[in-house]
């Protein structure tokens, strides 16, 4: 039997230690970390991404304008600009100085986006769909859909964030007197190793709503791909709970764009139009705010029969059941998007602080590991499964390229390469290079700490 104090959870250099509860927290980092940093780092500039856009896309910017957006005229400019266009969605400007937006769909099947100066009702330009917003909203929450299972793979990360939670709660002594207890001296090692508990206690309430989240994100997924098949409460398409009737009304007997619009502003006086969609399975579908708390845009929402004008449905997102109120409120909790600019900044700083977290533990964890000379096999084998989880979203990227495809024009009968624009691509290749650069380095640094005896 062994005599090893640590075992039994006795005082071992003056400090009474819980080395189950220690061991847990430690193999998650190291088998996990990697998958955790993939999705947390993405997070934090999923966060902010529209606003990254606003930055390399020059058509974007705008002088200020803060009167009211006028989707009309917006309609109008860019049916002049692309008169065979299918005009798919419209939306309002996220600031003040930024463009409004409208997604096209065209002639030869490619999909853009248009910027629309509000102010003036100029066409500023256009670009591909591919735009930093979408690459981290498709590798964020999917990784490009990583044939079927991408959406699992992300949110069932929820289940390793929030048990490295617990486990280090558990492990580390009267946690909540050490919110300001930061130890400079000694070695390196110390010091790193107090910064990351520190850091990962002013996290706790992040962790928990980030996990929460995610963690709602696997059970709808389940629902959706292994139950039910509904993702929606009402909508024009098959995944709703009630699905409404596809309507096939022809374009010379359809209400002007103008009339709609007035006739959903008159049916909800309360509600801020914050989008339009002119032909939503036939019908002119409006979303918005109103006076509700963290609910995204589609909780309010109005379909309009666009032949007669009727009001065919009508959303309050008061009128909700608890269920898919809560649903409606996940998308702005996890992104930060509720407040502005100001939560997506707390956001993105708390989604890189998660993203040091999940590597600055495991390498801890293998310094440790070093000094005490406990490697071999079992060490290796966390390390392999650690390079797993580097090359699971490197093996995304083929899939991103076909996406590129998917979204191109149709020449000649066959799919082409959709337009990259060059700030876009810059950004998105730096990122992916530095991302797995530090994967990289983060491996290597752990197989020498693995590899060489402690001198």
């Amino acid at each position: 039997m062994s005599s090893d104090p640590a075992r039994y959870g006795t005082k071992q250099a003056g400090k009474p230690i819980k080395p189950l509860w220690f061991d847990w927290h430690s193999w998650i980092g190291v088998c996990f970390g990697l998958m955790l940093f993939t999705i947390c780092w993405s997070g934090a500039f999923a966060a902010l991404s529209q606003e990254f856009d606003w930055l390399v896309t020059p058509s974007a910017r705008i002088a200020s304008f803060a009167g009211d957006v006028d989707f009309s005229g917006i309609f109008a400019a860019v049916k002049q600009q692309f008169p065979n266009a299918r005009i798919e969605f419209l939306q309002q400007p996220l600031y003040s100085v930024f463009a409004a937006t409208v997604d096209i769909i065209t002639e030869q099947g490619e999909r853009r986006i248009v910027h629309v100066d509000p102010a003036t009702l100029q066409v500023t330009g256009s670009q591909s769909i591919f735009t930093i917003e979408r690459f981290f909203r498709e590798y964020h929450e999917a990784l490009f859909g990583f044939y079927g299972a991408g959406k699992f793979i992300i949110t069932a990360c929820a289940v390793p964030l929030i048990l490295a939670m617990i486990s280090a709660l558990l492990f580390y002594r009267r946690w909540w007197r050490r919110f300001f207890a930061l130890r400079t001296g000694k070695s390196s090692v110390s010091f790193w190793s107090s910064l990351h508990k520190l850091a990962g206690l002013w996290s706790l309430w992040f962790v928990v709503l980030i996990s929460l989240t995610g963690g709602w994100y696997l059970f709808e997924e389940g629902r959706y791909k292994l139950g039910d098949g509904k993702f929606a409460y009402v909508d024009s398409f098959p995944l709703a709970v009630n699905v409404l009737p596809k309507l096939q009304t022809p374009p010379g007997q359809r209400l002007p764009f103008q009339d709609l619009l007035v006739r959903a502003q008159t049916t909800r006086p309360d509600m801020r139009i914050t989008g339009i969609y002119p032909n939503r399975g036939g019908y002119f579908y409006v979303i918005g705010q109103a006076d509700d708390i963290l609910v995204r845009d589609r909780a309010n929402k109005i379909y309009l029969d666009p032949g007669t004008g009727e009001v065919v449905f009508n959303q309050h997102a008061d009128d909700l059941s608890p269920y898919w109120r809560w649903s409606d409120m996940a998308d702005p909790l996890h992104f930060g998007a509720f407040g502005g600019l100001l939560t997506k900044v707390l956001w993105f700083v708390f989604g890189l602080t998660l993203s040091g977290l999940a590597l600055s533990g495991a390498w801890l964890h293998m310094k440790k590991r070093q000094r005490s000379r406990k490697t071999g096999p079992k060490r290796r084998g966390t390390l392999m499964l650690a390079g797993v989880f580097t090359l699971l979203p490197l093996a995304s990227l083929p899939i991103m390229w076909v996406y590129l495809v998917r979204i191109g024009p149709k020449i000649d009968g066959h799919r082409q390469l959709a337009e990259l624009p060059i700030g876009v691509t810059v950004f998105v290749g730096i990122w992916l290079l530095t991302t797995f650069s530090i994967k990289l380095i983060w491996l290597w640094s752990c197989y020498r700490l693995n590899k060489v005896p402690p001198e």
